[in-house]
């Protein structure tokens, strides 16, 4: 069973934090594995904001190519970069920052069994690497293995991270069990996360992903052609940042949003796909704590506002 056609859906949604990449190479077989270049811009229109109307935007680059391969082991490098900009400044900060840069390493053990290790260090902060408590560090380790039933098969793994949501600076344990047993529908059942891909009628298909309590997408898509599709869902999500000079050394900046969206995805060319997305993002707020919090006692609530993303990826 190829594990890789599993990760098409599950680990090119998770887009936390700029791991997708990494993740997908960490699971695909070293010699499927390629070089990608993701780039991705959001721009939200002026909205309030508590000291006066401005504009935010996010940009983003994600980049994950072998170094060396072949049919039983890669070495891989991994960069993220991403940055939130407020225009004009409306406190401490205009600039919120995550620099990542990691290493990893995939072996096959056999037809059914592959394991790799992925390490990363960064920083997340409106001063990237001015000191050491903006600075980010995450390992995560996967094995996966074959289970009885054909249609299916085991990922075993551990992730430790100095920046995760909750449960922060532990070393967490996880599994996930891939389904598949029809081209129309594939799931991934797993803590703390599950994901499904399903088919469920000629060119409609549903895509559910969650990480909870995190994140938690939705969408439905129709087929206008064999590669391109219309899709609309919803999307709830958050990023995390150490701001420089804080007195709480355990504490991070949150900023929290939902989003309605319509978008379409195709390919431009053998090695480039994009998409493109417009919708409307609400209940956005910054709040600060040690761990994420569905309902903070105190954030700083920001203007609903309409956005639109273009999101370019290349294989090369």
């Amino acid at each position: 069973m190829n594990l890789n056609k599993y990760l098409a859906f599950f680990l090119l949604v998770f887009t936390l934090n700029g791991q997708a990449f990494e993740l997908t190479t960490g699971l695909t077989p070293p010699k499927q594995q390629k070089t990608f270049l993701g780039l991705s811009g959001i721009f939200y229109e002026a909205s309030d904001f508590p000291l006066a109307t401005a504009q935010t935007k996010i940009e983003s680059l994600d980049l994950s190519a072998p170094v060396y391969k072949t049919d039983l082991e890669s070495y891989t490098v991994t960069a993220n970069f991403s940055q939130f900009s407020i225009t004009p400044q409306q406190s401490s900060f205009a600039h919120l920052y995550d620099v990542k840069i990691g290493a990893g390493y995939t072996r096959v053990v056999d037809e059914q069994r592959m394991w790799s290790v992925f390490a990363r260090y960064g920083s997340a902060s409106d001063r990237p690497f001015e000191s050491a408590d903006v600075s980010t560090l995450g390992v995560t380790g996967f094995y996966s293995v074959p289970s009885d039933d054909p249609a299916g098969k085991w990922l075993l793994l551990v992730d430790y991270s100095n920046n995760r949501p909750i449960l922060n600076n532990i070393p967490l344990p996880g599994f996930a069990y891939f389904y598949t047993p029809s081209k129309e529908f594939r799931a991934v059942l797993g803590i703390p996360f599950a994901s499904i891909n399903w088919t469920y009628a000629e060119k409609y298909s549903l895509e559910v992903f969650t990480l909870v309590p995190w994140i938690l997408k939705v969408s439905t898509s129709y087929a206008v052609t064999p590669f391109a599709k219309l899709y609309t869902g919803f999307n709830f999500s958050q990023s995390t940042y150490y701001l420089y000079g804080r007195e709480d050394k355990e504490e991070r900046l949150f900023y929290d949003d939902k989003k309605v969206f319509v978008g379409l995805k195709s390919p431009v060319s053998q090695t480039i796909f994009a998409d493109l997305e417009l919708g409307y993002a609400f209940d956005r707020a910054f709040f600060e704590a040690e761990n994420y919090e569905v309902s903070p006692d105190e954030e700083t609530k920001i203007g609903n506002a309409a956005y639109g993303r273009l999101s370019l990826r290349f294989i090369l």
